[in-house]
């Protein structure tokens, strides 16, 4: 992939939460998007999609298909991509006009198996024409009234069209978009905590957070880590799994957590702890991992780039930094009960110091916020960071 090409991906949910699809967004070094580049050799074009759209799903690695903008200019005179229809959904944009010409190249596009969505859909009578062709569907929720949503959907019912919710914020939103009849979801609210009111932390939930104030404890040690592991049956057993994967090559099998505490060393044990124990119980658990995994791998890769010595409290920032979502729990409030470092604690709830600014640039680049990356300077780097950390994520998720 070429350097000066900037690449971010969100996830598409079905009503259940599964993550189905991925969409790209893309942007070149002349600020030009947000069509993809399929100019080059099927091979590479191959490998970015496999990077971008990859998970760990019921212990295999797959590739989820990729929804991709095209604008009027590539509908006119692009080339088809070389790739299998099944791997791509194209998304027209809202600011395409549908004249004969888009017509005949949408009705070639579709006979070649490609499936068409309909990007940022407003409804008007001329794109009648187009929706008898379109799969999907996609409205900005953000931007109709809830009478004109109502009005969009009786209209598209008339339609063999599946509809996708897109900047679903929040569960309510979610929730009211499923009983609408949405299908699909595309938006933060599964990175957002489901407030419940007088919910209580659970037992595990509360020796997950007493794991992680040990970890921060300069005096912390194996028998004082183990005592606090062995209170959750399955922290104990995935972490055994873990340091006896083939990723740490030890050449005995470890049969205790004194044992498993000694051959991951504290740094390494920060990193799978957190990850092993604030993902257990989340509703959308498989996508809040991946994020928070690629967030920490960033951070930690990004670390000496913004002058931060410890790579290890970079990982566990860009971990910690989904945790309010993962444990349903405004995130102050496990703060209070988290005595973690000053530092880390004022990155996560104000994105101050340069723990703040390294997290900041890291989600700004992952959700495609490039415009508002403090240090334009870093982007290379970040694109470099996300590039190994997706990789990275699949391995990890394997272990696990």
């Amino acid at each position: 992939m070429a350097s000066s090409i900037l690449l971010a991906r969100q996830p598409i949910f079905d009503k259940d939460l599964n993550t189905i699809a991925y969409e790209l967004l893309y942007r070149d070094a002349k600020g030009d998007g947000p069509q993809l580049p399929f100019d080059g050799t099927q091979a590479t074009a191959e490998v970015l999609l496999h990077a971008y759209s990859s998970i760990l799903q019921n212990g295999q690695i797959r590739t989820l298909p990729a929804f991709i903008n095209f604008n009027a200019e590539w509908l006119y005179n692009g080339n088809l991509p070389t790739l299998k229809p099944d791997a791509l959904v194209l998304e027209v944009l809202e600011d395409v006009a549908i004249t004969d010409e888009i017509m005949e190249r949408l009705k070639m596009i579709v006979k070649k198996g490609y499936r068409l969505a309909l990007d940022d859909f407003i409804y008007d009578q001329s794109w009648e024409p187009a929706l008898e062709l379109a799969k999907i569907v996609k409205i900005d929720i953000q931007q109709l009234s809830p009478s004109q949503l109502i009005e969009h959907i009786t209209q598209l019912k008339k339609h063999k069209v599946t509809l996708l919710a897109e900047k679903v914020e929040t569960q309510a939103e979610y929730e009211y978009c499923k009983q609408l009849g949405f299908k699909l979801f595309q938006g933060y609210f599964f990175c957002r905590p489901q407030l419940v009111e007088g919910r209580k932390l659970t037992g595990n939930d509360l020796t997950n957070l007493q794991l992680m104030a040990e970890l921060e404890n300069p005096k912390a040690s194996p028998e004082s880590l183990e005592a606090i592991v062995c209170k959750d049956p399955e922290l104990v057993l995935r972490l055994l799994k873990i340091v006896n994967s083939v990723r740490f090559s030890i050449t005995r099998k470890i049969n205790s957590i004194n044992e498993a505490i000694i051959a991951l060393g504290i740094d390494e044990l920060k990193k799978w702890a957190i990850l092993i124990s604030t993902t257990q119980n989340s509703t959308a658990a498989c996508e809040l991992t991946r994020e928070a995994l690629t967030r920490a791998r960033m951070c930690e890769k990004l670390a000496n780039e913004y002058g931060i010595s410890n790579s290890s409290t970079a990982f566990m920032t860009g971990m910690l930094s989904g945790i309010d979502a993962m444990l349903n729990f405004e995130l102050e409030e496990i703060m209070q009960q988290l005595p973690i470092s000053a530092e880390i604690s004022q990155a996560l709830l104000h994105n101050e110091g340069i723990l703040g600014e390294l997290l900041s640039d890291v989600k700004n680049y992952m959700t495609g916020n490039w415009d508002e990356i403090i240090k334009q300077a870093q982007m290379l780097k970040l694109s470099e960071a996300r590039d190994e950390s997706l990789q990275w994520v699949l391995e990890t998720q394997a272990s696990i």
